[in-house]
């Protein structure tokens, strides 16, 4: 009987985790590969994609940082790991232009482990990497386990001639990996939860054995056709580990999830190398804008209440910040007539609680917004409003589509994934609609040409509103508003999303 651990993260965009250091990293991780590399003789480590953006360390270095934690997560700098593969998320191809090929066959070329693009398709002459590969096969004692991977589409750089789809690319590989001699197959996905349980429903001979996937931000253990799709929390505050016993006849896997909380201890060495590379990064940031070396610090408000921007809040439910920075989006745009605010809660990248009675520092907005967070009127008529609500509450899994709201309101239920009473704030909830049209402040991410709009098709760039205040950042909104509050924040909750599940909905 042969016995193999695979260790698996997804969407870590964070070197040092989140809640101060008190929550995931890169130096539990490695913690965590130690204690079960002493307890396996075989030991995978996999990695379900987006790592090298977007993160507040990334803007400054495009990746590198991140690269060179990765590189310590078998403990060792300049040495190949031949036992830890990643693939491709949708963020590694952030930097998406030809102009960014030497970037990134420069990250290729110093990552010391092996990537897998199964259902990719590269421009000629675009990436070369020996180490960028197609499929994989892991020898574990006298057994042979084989990897494929499928990477979402929905950002498509210039440097990528096509992406294959999920089934072609399991039809493909499937058979392939089990006739080199595969007694196991592993896929390794960057998709939606809905797309991996297709997979998992092809015919026999298509299916993998197992999937350990990413895109989603939280931990996630189902089993579709007696076969797992395991993922774990963002920013590795958890990680998947599953026991995988090969033998002549059958094979079982056992899985868990491990929590990488505050209690979970940090390999010493790996933690020293992210401090290090986040404090460098940190004092650079500031000299290039010829400031003291500990700008980041620099105190901008001061919160009365626990502000709520953890990711399966913030991602699923109304909170008190999505609130709060909707509604200055709102007002910004009120000369212009704008009724409502939509912002995806995917723009708002903070992914930690800020406590009551703490600071809010430059930092804070700094990894709060590491996109551009301009913002866009448009008039779209009003029958599109429920569309553009029920994208919002669709896959209700933390997805980065769900909307924070100003000037409207609706119920939310879970259960039967509907949205009901929606209605602008200046109506009564039931009566005659007042208004044919919509006048809505969005990121221009959500409508621009060259986006996937988050899924929101209904709208777009030609129904933009000429309006002084287009351009308006959400960062700069947020910094102003902390300025003018002299006894600190003490936004809330008003139900404006009421959710069936945890509210008293009337």
């Amino acid at each position: 009987m042969t016995k193999l651990a695979v260790i698996s993260i997804n969407d870590v965009y964070r070197i040092n985790g989140i809640d101060n250091g008190d929550t995931g990293g890169l130096a539990r991780v490695r913690e965590l590969r130690k204690k079960i590399e002493e307890k396996y003789q075989h030991v995978l480590f996999l990695h379900a994609g987006d790592f090298l953006h977007p993160s507040f360390i990334s803007k400054q270095d495009d990746g590198r940082a991140m690269i060179t934690s990765l590189n310590m997560m078998d403990g060792a700098l300049g040495e190949f790991d031949d036992n830890m593969v990643v693939t491709w998320g949708n963020h590694e191809f952030d930097k998406g232009r030809m102009e960014h090929v030497p970037l990134m066959n420069e990250l290729l070329s110093q990552a010391e482990f092996n990537w897998l693009d199964s259902n990719i398709t590269w421009k000629k002459d675009a990436l070369e990497a020996e180490n960028n590969l197609k499929q994989l096969l892991f020898p574990v004692g006298d057994k042979t386990v084989g990897l494929f991977s499928f990477t979402t589409d929905i950002v498509h750089p210039d440097y990528i001639e096509s992406f294959t789809d999920y089934e072609t690319t399991a039809k493909a590989y499937v058979p392939q990996l089990r006739a080199a001699g595969a007694d196991f197959v592993i896929a390794l996905t960057h998709h939606w939860l809905q797309d991996d349980r297709a997979l998992m429903n092809l015919p026999a001979k298509y299916r993998p054995d197992i999937i350990f996937g990413g895109h989603e931000h939280y931990a996630q253990i189902e089993q579709v056709n007696n076969n797992w799709i395991l993922k774990a929390d963002a920013d590795a505050a958890s990680a998947v580990v599953a026991e995988i016993t090969l033998d002549s006849s059958t094979t079982s896997v056992t899985p868990q999830i491990i929590s990488l909380d505050h209690s979970f201890p940090k390999d010493t060495a790996t933690a020293q190398l992210t401090q290090v590379l986040e404090d460098e990064n940190d004092v650079a940031y500031c000299r290039q804008l010829n400031q003291t070396d500990d700008c980041l610090e620099r105190k901008l408000g001061h919160t009365k209440v626990k502000l709520m921007a953890e990711e399966t809040e913030i991602r699923r439910f109304e909170t008190n910040l999505g609130n709060a920075l909707a509604d200055l989006s709102l007002q910004a745009f009120a000369q212009c007539d704008a009724d409502i605010a939509l912002l995806n809660s995917g723009s708002i990248r903070l992914n930690q609680n800020l406590p009551a009675h703490s600071d809010i520092t430059v930092k804070h907005l700094e990894e709060m917004f590491p996109y551009s967070s301009d913002l866009r009127l448009i008039e779209f008529d009003r029958q599109l409003l429920p569309q553009i609500i029920n994208h919002s509450i669709s896959s209700w899994t933390a997805n980065g589509h769900w909307l924070q709201i100003a000037g409207m309101a609706y119920i939310h239920d879970p259960e039967t994934t509907t949205a009901s009473h929606i209605h602008l704030k200046n109506e009564r909830c039931g009566d005659e609609p007042t208004k044919t049209t919509i006048r809505a402040v969005v990121p221009y991410y959500l409508i621009s040409d060259h986006t996937d709009h988050d899924g929101y098709s209904m709208i777009n760039e030609s129904m933009q509103v000429s309006c002084d205040a287009n351009g308006a950042e959400v960062k700069r909104l947020l910094t102003e508003y902390l300025n003018q509050q002299a006894t600190g924040l003490a936004v809330t909750r008003d139900f404006r999303i009421c959710n069936t599940s945890r509210d008293q909905c009337d």
